[in-house]
C-alpha cells in the first residue's frame, strides 16, 4: 500500500466517522451462551480517529484532534506521517471504512483474550472480518476506541457474546432511543435488560 491510497483511505473515512461517531455513545446490548443480556457502553471522540488509522505523525506540533482536522479537510501530506514498521497501518487500512458505520457493523462483542503481545485493548466488538478495540478512559470510566483489527473477532475475545441490539445517541442526550442494528430471530419478549437501562424500546 502507498501513502497516497492510506491517505485517499483516511479521506473517505473521516467524514463518516464524524457524521456517524463523533460526539456521540453506542450501548451495544449483548447476550451470552446462557442467554444472559449484558450491556455496554462506548464513546467517540475527534481525537479517537488518530488511533484508528495507526498514522506515526512526524511532526510534534500535530495532535489527534488536529491529525483529525486534516483528514476532513483534505489537507494531510504524504511528509506528515510514516507507517508503522510492523505492518499494522496498512491491515487498519484494510478494515477503517467497514467500521466507520453507525453500529460500527458489529454483530459480536467480547473479552480481548491477550492473543496479540503488542496489543492493548479490553473490550473488542465487531464481525467475522473487521473489529474495534475499546479501552477504559484513563483507566475508569466510559470506554473509548483505541485500536482497530482485521479479522475474525472470535479469535480475539474471551467469549464472543452476540449483540442483539446497537443503540446510538449524541452525547447531549440523557438517554437511548434510536435504533442502528437489530439481529434476526431474537425473542425479545424474553430480553430482560439492566435496571439502568430498562426504560430502553426494544425492538418488535
Amino acid at each position: 500500500m502507498t501513502k497516497k491510497e492510506a491517505l485517499s483511505i483516511v479521506f473517505s473515512c473521516a467524514p463518516l466517522y464524524k457524521e456517524n461517531l463523533v460526539d456521540r455513545s453506542l450501548l451495544f446490548i449483548t447476550t451470552d451462551k446462557h442467554k444472559n443480556v449484558h450491556c455496554l457502553e462506548v464513546t467517540f471522540d475527534i481525537g479517537n480517529f488518530l488511533h484508528m488509522t495507526g498514522f506515526k505523525l512526524r511532526k510534534s506540533g500535530i495532535n489527534a484532534r488536529h491529525f483529525f482536522n486534516l483528514c476532513y479537510d483534505k489537507r494531510l501530506t504524504e511528509a506528515d506521517f510514516d507507517f508503522s514498521a510492523d505492518g499494522t497501518t496498512e491491515m487498519k487500512m484494510r478494515v477503517l471504512p467497514s467500521l466507520m458505520k453507525k453500529n460500527l457493523s458489529a454483530k459480536m462483542l467480547g473479552d480481548y483474550n491477550m492473543s496479540q503481545p503488542k496489543l492493548y485493548t479490553d473490550k473488542i466488538a465487531g464481525s467475522l472480518s473487521a473489529c474495534m478495540g475499546f479501552v477504559r478512559d484513563g483507566g475508569e470510566g466510559r470506554f473509548v476506541p483505541n485500536t482497530v483489527l482485521e479479522g475474525d473477532i472470535r479469535t480475539k475475545v474471551k467469549a464472543a457474546d452476540r449483540i442483539i441490539a446497537t443503540y446510538r445517541k449524541s452525547r447531549s442526550e440523557e438517554q437511548y432511543s434510536e435504533i442502528v442494528f437489530t439481529a434476526k430471530k431474537v425473542e425479545w419478549e424474553k430480553i430482560v435488560l439492566p435496571d439502568e437501562y430498562s426504560y430502553l424500546v426494544l425492538p418488535e
